[in-house]
């Protein structure tokens, strides 16, 4: 399959069109609880869907667009836009994006530009009167999606339990967390890997993520015990900012190194491209920009390197569908899928896909009717 390096015409379009913001909403939820707590190598407990609040932007038309976000976004962000000028999308990213410069482009107000960026992707897909996945060039309206869990505090039985859920619904790969308390128990690790092995089968592809706990040669030292049983690659054996054993794991180890979930800007993909990773994971809702995510997506193409994207899935599946058919949308279920029951709308779960609808915009997007009678909506904030 062919993948233009350019945005499709309708989008290039969109961006260009002036236009001024009349009003702005950020629902400010209460936790949403997980039904059980996650752990991985480095952290937990995660017990929580990691979505803090929600964002309306209302423009002159009357078009609405949304996507999640944080508090970040009514001191610092907000602010920027809400001045009742008229620009063109790409006017309104430029002046927010050098005035948070001083605060650093791998910063938290960086990230929450990025969910600005989200928003407005909504918004100019619907004015477009485009399914989000459509406006950003899609010919197919599914993502195939690779299933993540077994928190390092799961017990075996449990871990069974969980993947032969992820079999029953169809996934042919998946991810497992090791390494667990920092990677102390490690004999107990690679029994988890040959039971999920042989639960799975040799057909399916297998993952292992340690989050970043280890130097280079105690990574390989992990990974010469578990080789036996077929890695697809190995995520974040090193810390993500340490290039000098990233280079050097990464010409040690035989299957690709995943590397990029927690970067906030397209420069750093680069930088783990140099270092030689095999598999890019930029996340859309942690860069400073949909066009960074686009290009990081490029990258990974160019230099023949996997890509995937996780994140929170559902959202994510509307920008995997615009690529290749082998990218993938990671979908860690212990702490996002329970996010799925406060959406009005959301992606089918199908066969080892995300199925996206035809209706205009992202394909995600709250019940707030259904978040106040569940108690999630703690209170409103409102900008005009």
């Amino acid at each position: 399959m062919k993948v233009e390096k350019t945005f499709p015409e309708v989008y290039r379009e969109q961006c260009k069109i002036p236009f001024a913001f009349k009003e702005a909403v950020i629902y400010y939820f209460n936790p949403m609880k997980a039904p059980k707590s996650f752990y991985d190598a480095s952290g937990g407990p995660f017990d929580v869907v990691p979505v803090d609040c929600w964002l309306f932007l209302k423009d002159e038309f009357g078009i609405v667009g949304q996507a999640p976000c944080g508090p970040i976004m009514e001191k610092r962000i907000l602010p920027l836009i809400m001045t009742g000028e008229k620009k063109s999308y790409e006017e309104w990213y430029e002046k927010c994006y050098w005035a948070i410069r001083n605060d650093g482009f791998s910063s938290g107000v960086a990230n929450e530009l990025g969910r600005l960026d989200l928003a407005l992707h909504d918004l100019m897909a619907k004015r477009a009167e485009l399914p989000l996945h459509k406006f950003l060039g899609a010919t197919r309206n599914w993502a195939k999606v690779y299933a993540s869990g077994c928190g390092t505090n799961l017990t075996l039985d449990e871990c069974i339990v969980e993947v032969d859920n992820f079999l029953d619904k169809g996934y042919d790969c998946f991810k497992i967390k090791v390494g667990t308390n920092f990677g102390t128990t490690i004999d107990a690790d690679i029994e988890k890997i040959r039971v999920i092995r042989s639960e799975i089968g040799e057909d399916k592809r297998l993952a292992v993520d340690v989050n970043q706990i280890w130097k280079a040669n105690e990574a390989m030292a992990f990974y010469d015990k578990i080789a036996k049983f077929n890695i697809a690659w190995y995520e974040e054996p090193v810390h993500s900012h340490d290039f000098r054993e990233l280079a050097k794991i990464t010409q040690m180890c035989p299957v690709p190194i995943g590397m990029g979930e927690s970067v906030k800007n397209y420069y750093m993909l680069e930088e783990y491209v140099h270092c030689g990773v095999g598999q890019l994971q930029p996340i859309p809702t942690n860069l400073c920009a949909v066009k960074d995510w686009w290009r990081g997506r490029q990258l990974a193409y160019d230099n023949d390197i996997e890509f995937t994207s996780g994140g929170i899935s559902q959202l994510t599946a509307s920008y995997i569908a615009s690529g290749k058919e082998t990218d993938m949308v990671e979908y860690l279920a212990p702490i996002i899928a329970p996010l799925a029951k406060y959406m009005k709308r959301v992606p089918e779960e199908k066969d080892g896909k995300f199925i996206l609808d035809e209706l205009p915009g992202a394909g995600l997007e709250p019940d707030l009717e259904l978040m106040r009678k569940m108690g999630v909506i703690k209170h409103i904030e409102f900008m005009n």
